[in-house]
């Protein structure tokens, strides 16, 4: 299967930092052995599948209408919207999400330095389709975290 990547620098969906830990403590990339478990994050988790949860329900322009300055610089609404419609409708209603892996880094691939949390799913779908998601948290401005980037496969 092709990889489609859509990436969503600071899609904006708020989640306090006392649910979140602080910018100062989010350890740079680890080894495999050394990152978090699913279960070291749950706020993050259920976040992430409240933002899924727009785009499962045809809200792509509310997700995006809470995108950060940055983000809407990179990917126009129109952009956007079309491209999230154009992979979910041929997949049908949401059977099932799973969050299958979770982890932070520092630095990653054409984004800025900071704290981010990486969390993946596997979703499948009522037409039978699979999807896997990964949903990416940063830190912005405020000390807000937010999505930065979304991504499936």
């Amino acid at each position: 299967m092709t990889r489609v990547v859509v990436l969503l620098l600071a899609l904006a969906v708020p989640i306090a930092l006392a649910q979140a830990p602080p910018a100062t403590q989010a350890p740079p990339a680890s080894p495999p052995d050394q990152q978090p478990s699913l279960n070291d994050d749950k706020e993050s988790i259920e976040a992430a599948k409240k933002w899924l949860a727009l785009l499962d329900g045809g809200k792509a322009g509310a997700a995006w209408d809470v995108a950060s300055k940055q983000m809407q610089s990179k990917v126009k609404r129109d952009v956007f919207i079309a491209e999230v419609r154009g992979v979910r409708k041929p997949l049908g209603k949401l059977a099932s999400r799973t969050p299958i892996k979770f982890a932070r880094a520092h630095d990653l691939p054409g984004a800025p330095s900071g704290d981010y949390t990486i969390i993946e799913f596997e979703a499948q779908y009522a037409k039978g389709k699979r999807l896997s998601e990964q949903v990416i948290w940063t830190i912005e401005e405020g000390d807000v975290w937010r999505v930065a980037g979304y991504f499936y496969r």
